[in-house]
């Protein structure tokens, strides 16, 4: 059983140790630079920083946000949705756990009318993200600028 809690402040010392972890920091790059980020996530109205709880124990993080207000000047289309997640206890990587969570949250996200699609886009060199969101029912849409792949998912499937 997963839970997704809103992120509050006194939630980011935890998430500051998770994305100095090396399997963490090798695709979000400079901790401070994440934190900045992910604390900009918490000041908007469109999106959603959340700690990821398995069992009651939180296990990682997920970021959800409006497509259109993230990139107003972007491609998205209303009621896309791009997501962006890790697991940064490390003795839960490689479970099944992410693929379990980000399925979960996205299907949940789908079915509940919120979203007509869902968006992300992993660095090409991060085979572990590329199939834990294949898996969780993500299919390739493209190569986004060469430095990400963009994968979808929607109602249909």
């Amino acid at each position: 059983m997963f839970t997704f809690t809103p992120l509050r402040p006194a939630d980011l010392s935890r998430l500051r140790l998770w994305l100095m972890m090396p399997h963490v920091r090798a695709w979000w790059g400079d901790p401070d630079a994440g934190i900045r980020e992910i604390c900009r996530l918490m000041a908007s109205d469109w999106a959603e920083p959340m700690l990821v709880a398995w069992q009651g124990r939180q296990i990682g993080y997920l970021q959800a946000y409006d497509a259109v207000s993230a990139a107003p000047d972007g491609d998205a289309v209303p009621g896309s949705f791009g997501i962006d997640l890790f697991i940064g206890e490390p003795s839960y990587v490689g479970k099944g756990l992410g693929t379990a969570f980000v399925g979960a949250y996205t299907d949940r996200l789908l079915r509940g009318g919120r979203a007509l699609s869902i968006i992300a886009r992993p660095a090409p060199a991060n085979h572990r993200a590329i199939r834990c969101l294949e898996h969780a029912g993500f299919r390739l849409l493209g190569d986004g600028d060469g430095r990400v792949l963009t994968m979808g998912k929607d109602r249909s499937g």
